[in-house]
């Protein structure tokens, strides 16, 4: 009975997943591969957001990919951040193939040209080209808000796939008003919690309420090139019935990303290779990068740029849109299992098994 539940839930909780990007090359040459960005905003001003908080990392990992299997993340590396006033920061290792640059004050400034310089356990050494912020005064960033609209999904019935309708909400930007006569290119990114509720325990129960998180949902970008500002820019959509992430409350943090139009470009070639490909594709491969090696090492893949970043904390109840999503968790545990032990995420949040569950009210979370 555990996996027709599971199986059951997969429904209600699946819609609006996206697979990570990956980098990956066009021939059997192992590649390094580097993820990094730095802005404007340092680690403390992204706590106001509200958020956790953002310290700037890079990820690293090595790919020879063919066949689209895992990268391998490369670990001992020395990470430098250079900058054109002499200044030199180091990132620490904080997880396998992740270094953070562990400073709660530092952020890019204009005018500031910088470089990342990695040195690997091997003492081939990779840098990119000076990087700067774009030299545009950007507007502030406008309110995020949705539309109700359908899209067509393919769902199991019957041990067969078929096509069916959902109802869909649809989240967009309104892009303010751009005056400088200046283009301005945009990238957002979407970081997404909401509260998960164990539907057969007593709301006294410490773990009846958590709030979840899932590294896959919603994870995509959004891009634009704007000359004037002054309409609506659709960002991500989701299914609302069912869609289990939106019975209590749900929160997206928006971050909007200014950037130069190399580092533009390198993410709309990611973007556009990623949508326009099918299963029997080849993978992405030949994405611009403004790294080189400076010891004549393998191929190196990635792009790390310096951006303007704002963002702002959208929330989201059911009750806004303007038919009725019920909350259907406990008639799922009930009727599955009828007098047969539930699933364990039935009477532990903390067993949530579409994501990572904590039963810690983040500080910035609205009542």
């Amino acid at each position: 009975m555990l996996i027709k539940f599971r199986f059951l839930l997969l429904f209600t909780f699946i819609a609006g997943c996206v697979e990570p990007y990956e980098f990956v090359v066009h021939d059997d040459e192992q590649t390094l591969v580097v993820e990094a960005f730095i802005s404007d905003k340092s680690f403390s001003e992204t706590l106001l957001y509200p958020s956790d908080g953002r310290y700037f990392t890079v990820k690293l990992s090595n790919t020879g990919d063919v066949t689209n299997t895992r990268p391998a993340p490369v670990i001992g590396a020395i990470v430098e951040l250079l900058s054109s006033e002499g200044e030199v920061l180091i990132y620490t290792e904080s997880g396998t193939g992740i270094y953070t640059l562990l400073n709660n004050a530092f952020k890019a400034k204009m005018d500031v040209t910088y470089r990342l310089r990695i040195v690997l356990e091997d003492e081939n050494i990779y840098e990119s080209g000076w990087e700067a912020m774009p030299d545009i005064e950007i507007p502030p960033m406008g309110e995020i808000g949705f539309s109700e609209t359908e899209k067509q999904y393919y769902v199991m019935e019957a041990n067969e796939w078929a096509l069916r309708t959902k109802q869909v909400l649809l989240a967009n930007i309104h892009v303010t008003e751009n005056s400088t006569g200046e283009t301005i290119r945009y990238r957002w990114t979407y970081s997404r919690m909401w509260v998960y509720v164990a539907p057969l325990v007593s709301t006294n129960d410490p773990y009846y309420r958590c709030w979840a998180t899932d590294p896959y949902y919603l994870n995509t970008f959004g891009l634009q090139i704007d000359k004037a500002g002054g309409y609506k820019k659709d960002l991500f959509y989701f299914p609302t019935v069912p869609n289990a992430r939106i019975f209590e409350k749900f929160s997206v943090l928006v971050t909007q990303h200014a950037m130069t139009e190399s580092y533009f470009n390198f993410w709309k070639k990611m973007k556009d290779q990623n949508e326009n490909s099918s299963l029997t594709d080849a993978p992405p491969f030949n994405l611009r990068t403004n790294f080189m090696s400076s010891t004549g090492a393998n191929a190196v893949s990635g792009y790390f740029g310096v951006t303007s970043e704002q963002a702002t904390r959208w929330y989201f109840d059911r009750t806004e849109l303007s038919y009725s999503v019920p909350n259907t968790l406990r008639a799922d545990c009930l009727v599955v299992y009828g007098p047969g032990p539930p699933a364990p995420e039935c009477l532990n949040c903390t067993q949530y098994s579409f994501g990572k569950a904590t039963t810690t009210k983040p500080s910035w979370w609205q009542p």
